[in-house]
């Protein structure tokens, strides 16, 4: 009998030892022993560099979190922290909360918190610095911790969206899905636009929308915007999204992304103020590939400059984040037809043309991030495209657009430079400041009689090349004798001549296209795009 009753009482012990950890995680610590560097100095206009400790994702509920921060820049006042929630430890300190702290020039703060209690849940602490010095303009800024509990509480499912479904809309179903889930749309049919927030699936389990399409043509569209904002998709803070087979159309922003690990894969996109927007806080990496997208970007009188991709990344919550678009066809738009900030960027294998309405304007704008100093020097990376330039397009921009430089460096190679006669602009112009620029095994084509045109035009001042002197290399291109390799605006370039390398390139007789070799090797509209080349 007392054998049977201590059996009993084991196997009631395990259940609840079962249950307790089905409903509260055991305690865990993600411990982060490095010490990052945060540079809070005066930038610009009075105040202080932005800084954010890098987003945690996927970690287990109820985790005991742990992260190291140095301030530089502080100055000879000191700052007053205070936190509600985490426990603090400053140069060795024992950890305390709800205090207040003196922070000097240099100071090593250590950070620890728990982890929200559930599955699937956002949370953005602060540390809030409080200005001793009353001359600043601001008396207080702020330093931003985003955290996510991953989202897997059950086994991923496939959720059938539809009229002829249970569930009518991507709506309905948003606030039941986790990590791995797959959504499937009916195709031809229209849906309505959505905003996900907080939603997020993993790196190797992210959340799919997709449709039943096998023809592009029957590709289920969401048309029109979310109330008060007007975007077609959003995702805020819902990470690791791949949406794929779909039709965005007709709305303020066709896809708004403020997330990391977003993919767009076979994607149609027409007719939107902005086709996709990336914000400048709270967004890391964002793939385009094998998409489209036509008719959108443009000046609305009295608004903003509208644009097919405008995108950027947050180089403090989401750093070494990258933007690539692959085998994309880009056609028919007003405004930039790619317009980048983000901190690396991989533009390869597409196909760019300008549009014929006077709002047309670069193909590529590369360039630094909006009002924000860039730390690390942003990377772009622009290889196999085919780049069409006529009138009215004004061919790339890179380095800047007037609000602040990209101190990084910029790679051109094995393009295609398809130059219409009517063209008159430099294919490449530098503006407000780059660290180098590169141009190799590139090709320089005519339709239509051979004009003059200049490779790049390099419009920095000294001061404005991030060692002071410029670092150009122009080689092993095709192109001939109407072609100008570089033209320098502030400088003789033959001064540099151990900074710059303008030879040795192929030059031969003028590579020339018909309009027919255009047509039948330029993608098809509102087809699945395939690999893109001549």
């Amino acid at each position: 009998m007392e054998n049977k009753r201590n059996k009993l009482f084991i196997v009631l012990l395990a259940s609840v030892v079962f249950t307790l950890a089905l409903t509260k995680p055991a305690l865990s610590a993600v411990v982060d022993s490095q010490c990052s560097i945060k540079e809070v100095s005066i930038y610009r206009w009075g105040v202080r560099h932005v800084a954010a400790l890098p987003a945690t994702l996927n970690v287990q509920p109820n985790s005991l979190l742990q992260a190291c921060i140095r301030l530089k820049g502080v100055g000879d006042a000191p700052l007053t922290l205070k936190s509600k929630r985490i426990t603090l430890s400053v140069n060795g300190a024992p950890f305390v909360t709800n205090q207040a702290l003196t922070i000097h020039d240099d100071d090593e703060i250590r950070l620890r918190l728990k982890a929200p209690n559930h599955y699937g849940t956002h949370d953005t602490v602060r540390l809030v610095f409080f200005e001793t010095d009353k001359a600043m303009r601001r008396d207080v800024f702020r330093i931003s911790w985003q955290i996510q509990t991953i989202n897997n509480v059950r086994q991923p499912t496939v959720w059938e969206v539809g009229s002829d479904k249970r569930f009518k809309q991507v709506s309905d179903i948003l606030p039941k899905l986790v990590a791995g889930d797959t959504i499937v749309l009916n195709e031809k049919e229209e849906f309505a636009p959505f905003e996900a927030k907080f939603i997020s699936g993993t790196e190797d389990d992210p959340i799919v929308l997709t449709s039943s399409a096998t023809d592009a043509k029957n590709r289920p569209v969401f048309r029109g915007g979310v109330k008060k904002y007007g975007w077609n998709i959003g995702l805020r803070g819902s990470h690791y999204w791949t949406i794929k087979n779909v039709k965005l159309q007709d709305s303020l922003v066709c896809f708004r992304n403020e997330a990391t690990g977003t993919v767009l894969r076979n994607v149609y996109i027409s007719g939107c103020h902005n086709g996709v927007l990336g914000t400048d806080y709270n967004s890391g990496s964002l793939t385009i590939s094998h998409s489209e997208i036509t008719q959108s970007g443009g000046l609305e009188r009295g608004g903003k400059w509208g644009h097919a991709i405008y995108v950027a990344s947050d180089q403090h919550s989401f750093p070494d984040s990258q933007f690539q678009m692959d085998n994309s066809f880009l056609h028919g738009n007003k405004g930039n037809n790619v317009k980048s900030r983000f901190q690396n960027t991989i533009i390869a294998h597409n196909w760019i043309e300008p549009s014929s309405d006077n709002q047309a304007r670069y193909l590529l704008e590369l360039i630094g991030y909006d009002g924000i100093y860039d730390f690390a020097g942003q990377q772009y990376d622009v290889n196999g495209n085919i780049l069409i330039h006529r009138r009215p397009g004004l061919g790339a921009r890179v380095g800047g657009d007037g609000k602040s430089a990209s101190r990084g460096d910029i790679i051109y190679d094995n393009n295609l430079f398809v130059v219409y006669s009517d063209f008159k602009y430099p294919l490449i112009r530098t503006f407000e400041g780059l660290n180098s620029l590169t141009m190799t095994r590139n090709t320089v084509s005519y339709v239509g009689d051979s004009v003059p045109v200049t490779l790049l035009e390099d419009e920095l001042s000294l001061d404005e090349w991030a060692s002071g002197k410029p670092k150009i290399t122009i080689r092993d291109n095709t192109i001939n004798k109407y072609v100008v390799p570089l033209k320098a605006i502030h400088y003789r370039k033959n001064r540099y001549d151990e900074v710059i390398v303008t030879s040795p390139n192929l030059i031969q007789r003028p590579v020339e296209l018909t309009p027919k070799n255009i047509h039948q090797n330029r993608p098809i509209p509102q087809t699945y795009i395939g690999k893109i080349g001549l």
